[in-house]
């Protein structure tokens, strides 16, 4: 049985043993609002003279999460904020603080997508965790050691969501209740991290939640989606990505069915539909089995970016369902970002429809490339790991029809 008294009694001499701010992890699942409770408890016990050192409340928002979690979160953060700073830090309303971290512009799911070209992301290709994940948690956890020397990172991670999860913490255990994270002068603290689910939702459940929020409006949530579990607050390479976990980003084609965004449209969820319908479309455009080369190439074929009519066809059907479901699927900043993107290898295309460019690349390696515009005359000059730059042209030819439905660029050594 679980002693919680002595877990708010560990995390009380955690918060006094240094200095050094608290930056918590808060995804708006079970495990994060548990830690986050928990630590409403336990520093409202102390009294205010030793409520000295700062707290940051971090959330992530890729920008794609699922707009049923986005809409709780937001509640949620509004909720925290109040109540951290006119009850918890009601002494000192600075030391408390809840902030919002996106993606860099040039890094959005969409703009990386729509705008540079890149595939759906699967499980040997996902670029997206890193770009829109890792990345801005990282950036404002560095800004905080920059500004204090170290930060201790409180999660909610624990050993029981799963065998790799488990085996990941285990391998960083040094048996003191601090673990060394990647990024310089940052250290974890991990709480809740041998607590098991029905242990969660049993505290969940029986303790009111400190800033007013509803644990029985998230434990229906979870019944909606029905299987897996919360996507995690991720802030390190080769950390689990959400995959298949239930509130992970509503694009996401790593797996081969959102089984979560099945369940929560089963679940009276009917105006997802659409939403899974695009996401699906998403999946198929990248597992189209005519966009493939002869079978005498496919063991030489490297595929490269979406290509650019498809990319046209991404953006407007995207548009479309965001006015007709009345839900921010992409913000402005990323729609005229991606259109200059566009325009810009628009007006580099040589012809419409498919061609194929032999170019010679400086080593002496010859390379053909399918393509819809001329690579050389447009300002993106990466095909995955193939680098067009300095390549000279030999020549150019059309292709045959059975390559005209491609929905991207493939391209292989001759």
């Amino acid at each position: 049985m679980v002693n919680y008294k002595a877990l708010l009694s560990e995390i009380q001499e955690v918060y006094l043993t240094d200095t050094a701010p608290w930056v918590i992890g808060f995804s708006g699942g079970k495990d994060s609002t548990t830690v986050l409770q928990m630590v409403f408890y336990a520093l409202s016990a102390l009294s205010r003279e030793k409520l000295s050192k700062e707290i940051h409340v971090l959330f992530n928002d890729t920008l794609v999460e699922n707009p049923a979690m986005v809409k709780y979160v937001d509640k949620q953060l509004e909720e925290i904020k109040a109540a951290g700073k006119t009850e918890l830090f009601k002494h000192n309303p600075e030391l408390f603080s809840v902030v919002k971290v996106t993606p860099k512009l040039e890094d959005t799911f969409w703009v990386n997508l729509i705008g540079k070209g890149y595939p759906s992301p699967n499980r040997w290709f996902r670029w997206c965790t890193e770009r829109i994940k890792i990345n801005p948690t990282s950036n404002y956890i560095l800004n905080t050691v920059n500004r204090y020397g170290h930060a201790i990172i409180v999660l909610g991670t624990r050993k029981a969501e799963s065998p790799n999860r488990s085996a990941a913490m285990n391998n960083y255990n040094n048996g003191e209740r601090f673990r060394k994270h990647t990024l310089p002068n940052a250290f974890v603290y991990a709480p809740i991290a041998n607590l098991y689910d029905n242990e969660v939702w049993a505290y969940l459940l029986q303790v009111p939640n400190p800033w007013g929020g509803s644990n029985r409006k998230l434990l229906a949530l979870y019944k909606n989606a029905c299987s897996g579990g919360e996507c995690p607050f991720i802030i390190e390479t080769g950390a689990q990505s959400c995959g298949k976990s239930r509130f992970g980003c509503w694009v996401c084609t790593v797996v081969d069915r959102d089984k979560s965004m099945e369940n929560f449209i089963d679940n009276g969820d009917r105006w997802m539909e659409e939403l899974l319908t695009f996401r699906n479309w998403l999946y198929e455009i990248r597992q189209q089995r005519y966009q493939h080369v002869p079978s005498r190439l496919e063991s030489k074929v490297k595929f490269g970016p979406f290509l650019l009519k498809t990319r046209y066809e991404i953006l407007g059907k995207l548009l479309e369902m965001q006015e007709h479901l009345s839900v921010e699927l992409i913000t402005l900043r990323e729609v005229d970002y991606i259109r200059d993107f566009l325009k810009e290898e628009s007006e580099g295309r040589v012809e419409k429809g498919m061609k194929e460019f032999l170019f010679e690349l400086p080593t002496g390696k010859q390379v053909a490339t399918l393509s819809d515009f001329n690579i050389l005359q447009t300002p993106r000059k990466r095909l995955g790991p193939m680098s067009l730059k300095q390549a000279k042209l030999i020549k150019s030819q059309s292709v045959s029809s059975d390559y005209t439905q491609s929905t991207r660029v493939m391209y292989h050594e001759v």
